[in-house]
C-alpha cells in the first residue's frame, strides 16, 4: 500500500480493510474451522496443555497462536497450509516429549530443573540469584500457602513448572518473618522468638552461643 492510498476518511478501510466486505463472513467460517482444528491439537497435545505449562509448552501455544493468525483474516492466504504446520507442530512436541521421556538431558534442556530455595529455614541466596527471584517475590508465594515464617520450614523447591514445593518442620522453630514489613510479625512459635534475631537477608537464626561469642 502506498502512503497516498491512506486517507483518514476512508471509512471502509477503517472498517474492512482492503478486502471486500463479503470477505468478513469468511473471517467468520475461517477462524471457525481453525479454532475446530486447534481444539483437536490441543487434545493431541495432551493433558499438561490444560494446567499450568512449561517452557517448551508455552513456546508450542504461541507459535500456534501465530500459525492461526494470518490464514484466519489474510484473504490470499489457504487454510491448508496453516492445517499442515499445525500438524507439523504437534509432531514436533509428540517427539520432543519422547526425547525428554527417554533422556534426562532432554528433559533438563526443555523443562529446567528445580531449585532448593529455603533449607532448614534458611533461604539459598545464590539459587534465588539463579532462578532470578527475588525474597519478595518468594515470601508472596509462601504468604499464599500460609506460611507466616521461614522456621516453619524443612525444604522448599521451586519446580521448572513455576511452582513451589514446600516441606515443613516437625514443630515451628525461629525464623524470619515472611509478613511484609509494615506489618506486626506474628508472636510465639509462629514468628521470630522473642529476643532472637534473625538475618534479613537470608534468614540465619544465631543459636544463643553465637549471641555470647
Amino acid at each position: 500500500m502506498k502512503k497516498e492510498d491512506i486517507v483518514f476518511s476512508d471509512w471502509h478501510r477503517w472498517v474492512f480493510g482492503m478486502a471486500p466486505p463479503s470477505f468478513t463472513g469468511e473471517v467468520a467460517l475461517r477462524a471457525l474451522v481453525l479454532f475446530l482444528v486447534m481444539l483437536v491439537i490441543i487434545r493431541l497435545l495432551g493433558r499438561r496443555m490444560k494446567g499450568q505449562m512449561s517452557v517448551s509448552e508455552l513456546a508450542v501455544v504461541l507459535t500456534l497462536g501465530a500459525i492461526i493468525a494470518g490464514p484466519m483474516q489474510i484473504p490470499t492466504a489457504g487454510l491448508l497450509p496453516s492445517v499442515v504446520v499445525l500438524v507439523a507442530v504437534l509432531a514436533m512436541h509428540r517427539l520432543s516429549n519422547w526425547l525428554a521421556f527417554k533422556y534426562r538431558a532432554v528433559e533438563l534442556v526443555q523443562q529446567g530443573d528445580l531449585a532448593l530455595l529455603v533449607r532448614d529455614g534458611c533461604l539459598d541466596l545464590p539459587a534465588l540469584q539463579r532462578q532470578a527471584l527475588s525474597q519478595e517475590q518468594l515470601f508472596s508465594q509462601l504468604r499464599n500457602q500460609n506460611i507466616a515464617q521461614l522456621g516453619e520450614l524443612r525444604r522448599v523447591y521451586f519446580e521448572s513448572n513455576g511452582r513451589l514445593s514446600i516441606y515443613k518442620l516437625p514443630a515451628p522453630q525461629p525464623g524470619l518473618s515472611v509478613l511484609p514489613r509494615a506489618d506486626a510479625p506474628p508472636p510465639a512459635a509462629e514468628g521470630p522468638a522473642r529476643g532472637q534475631r534473625a538475618c534479613a537477608t537470608c534468614g540465619h537464626v544465631p543459636a544463643p552461643a553465637d549471641h555470647a561469642g
